[in-house]
């Protein structure tokens, strides 16, 4: 069902409930998600938290689930879609075992899935195969809830990973369905995906944190049909962005929005954030 479609049935349902009514509800949770849903998995939501069962459909019907029917406790577990962001692979030490674990973020037709990687499967990602913009299947995961209460997928041992698989390559989304248009930022936006072409790059600058660390951080103008703003990196998204250049494409996933003391917006890029410069 189209995101009118379910509008249309909600008002079957609740024919009390205006579809003006309907669209400020919907505003109301992409704010509160950040983009990370789609308009058809918040309708779905909103129809539940009135009391109404709207018709349930799957993104596809060989095996793969669509991310807005995911729920945490889920075992064997596969889906398909576009990587929007690829991060950088870490490692982690604990009392009784070690290893390594990298994050990608996948997008649907329903909306932006958190995915964590563990040990072996990290290797694509360290040999430079698993890369943003790919359209990929995972399989055999599990499903959890994160520290915000959020469903994300765990690929262990046990899971596998499908890169280009041809019919799934027409009808991802790119990252532009759940882009923010930088003139709709606002206090109250969050976490945001942004992207745009760099108009200024400046020097990146070193601070110290206290008498024994310092930071650095580095700042760009990026801009979009709509208007402009001040991107802010921090710490090791600098070298990220070093080198950056005029007119190059930059795609921004999971940024903060914040308020400057002056007063003025900026995008802020940190550890959480995922930056892509598509170089011209």
């Amino acid at each position: 069902m189209t995101s009118q479609d379910l509008i249309a049935e909600i008002q079957r349902l609740k024919p009390q409930i205006s579809e003006k009514q309907l669209q400020q509800r919907l505003e109301a949770e992409r704010i509160k998600c950040g983009g990370l849903l789609g308009d058809e998995t918040l309708l779905r939501l909103i129809a539940a938290k009135l009391g109404v069962q709207v018709q349930q459909n799957c993104s596809y019907n060989n095996g793969v689930i669509s991310t807005g029917r995911l729920m945490a406790g889920l075992n064997d577990v596969t889906v398909a879609g576009r990587l929007i962001a690829v991060f950088p692979v870490k490692t982690f030490q604990g009392e009784e075992k070690s290893g390594k674990f990298a994050t990608v973020m996948l997008a649907d037709d329903e909306g932006i899935l958190r995915v964590m990687l563990w040990d072996v499967r990290v290797e694509l990602i360290e040999k430079g195969e698993l890369k943003a913009n790919q359209t990929v299947r995972l399989m055999h995961g599990y499903t959890k809830e994160d520290r915000a209460g959020k469903v994300e997928l765990h690929l262990g041992r046990k899971s596998q990973i499908e890169i280009d698989p041809l019919e799934k390559a027409i009808g991802c989304p790119t990252i532009e369905k759940f882009t923010t248009k930088i003139s709709t930022l606002n206090p109250a936006s969050g976490n945001v995906h942004i992207s745009g072409h760099i108009k200024a790059v400046f020097e990146k600058k070193n601070f110290a944190r206290d008498a024994q660390s310092k930071g650095t951080v580095m700042r760009l103008t990026l801009a979009d049909d709509s208007g402009q703003v001040t991107v802010v990196a921090w710490n090791e998204k600098t070298a990220e962005l070093e080198g950056a250049k005029e007119n190059e494409r930059l795609i921004i996933v999971n940024a903060r929005v914040k308020e400057s003391q002056n007063g003025v917006l900026e995008v802020h890029v940190d550890s959480n954030t995922a930056v892509n410069i598509l170089r011209v």
